[in-house]
């Protein structure tokens, strides 16, 4: 089993179109993208993906099977893959939370998509891995996933700028080998959607996992850590980032 982040960047993407940042420019000078958090699961040849927000993810894995999507929440840089994928030749199962508007017209025409909502704490197991939802605090009704297999635990908290006791009570049960949590801000903003590194740091602290990484990054938030060279205590997700779980 591996898991594989195709993008660990905010809605915006690096590079930002036209922004000089210096941020922006090195990735511009280097021909690289990183795009909208969202990962994938790769086990006997099959794909299951934690978000889709990837415009083209239905080109990046054509002639893959696609077992299942497990969505965070509904906006747009999590599920816009789904309006091109949703007409696969394949049937494809997608868990969310409970979300009455979704997002464009993903519910009124399915096509191959078959959307089910999952619940706070609900467990789904796909290939032998099972994926608990985990309830997070967004503006939309967001939730993480625990992800367990064999002696593997996985916890993805992406977007959130606050995880509620009950959450976090359960996730210290889990003796966890990888958190990746959302950390789009830097310190400069504490009362938003996301948290900044520092907030999501703390999470980290207090869960121990023995691996722990930040995810969802800005490019405001990359340049600010270059421009005042901070030291982080964890480090940040690259794009393609991938790691061997079995």
């Amino acid at each position: 089993m591996k898991i594989t982040f195709l993008g660990t960047a905010d809605s915006a993407g690096i590079p930002v179109h036209n922004c000089l940042c210096e941020v922006c420019g090195s990735y511009r000078k280097d021909k690289k993208v990183n795009l909208s958090t969202c990962a994938y699961i790769e086990i006997d040849n099959s794909i299951i993906l934690l978000d889709a927000g990837h415009e083209n993810i239905s080109n990046i894995f054509d002639s893959k099977k696609i077992e299942a999507v497990f969505l965070t929440h509904f906006h747009a840089d999590h599920c816009l893959g789904l309006l091109r994928l949703r007409h696969s030749f394949d049937t494809i199962k997608c868990f969310h939370p409970q979300d009455k508007n979704g997002f464009s017209d993903l519910f009124k025409h399915p096509h191959s998509m078959q959307y089910n909502i999952i619940k706070d704490f609900e467990s789904k197991e796909i290939k032998g891995i099972k994926f608990t939802a985990i309830p997070l605090e967004h503006s939309k009704k967001t939730l993480g996933y625990l992800l367990e297999y064999k002696n593997k635990k996985i916890a993805y908290l992406s977007d959130c700028f606050n995880i509620k006791e009950k959450t976090m009570d359960f996730l210290k049960t889990k003796n966890l080998d990888y958190v990746f949590i959302d950390a789009c801000y830097d310190e400069n903003k504490t009362k938003e959607n996301h948290f900044n590194y520092i907030q999501a740091s703390k999470v980290l602290d207090i869960l121990k996992a023995k691996n722990s990484y930040l995810m969802h990054i800005s490019h405001t938030t990359q340049n600010y850590i270059l421009k005042n060279n901070i030291q982080l205590k964890y480090k940040y997700l690259k794009e393609n980032d991938e790691f061997n779980l079995s």
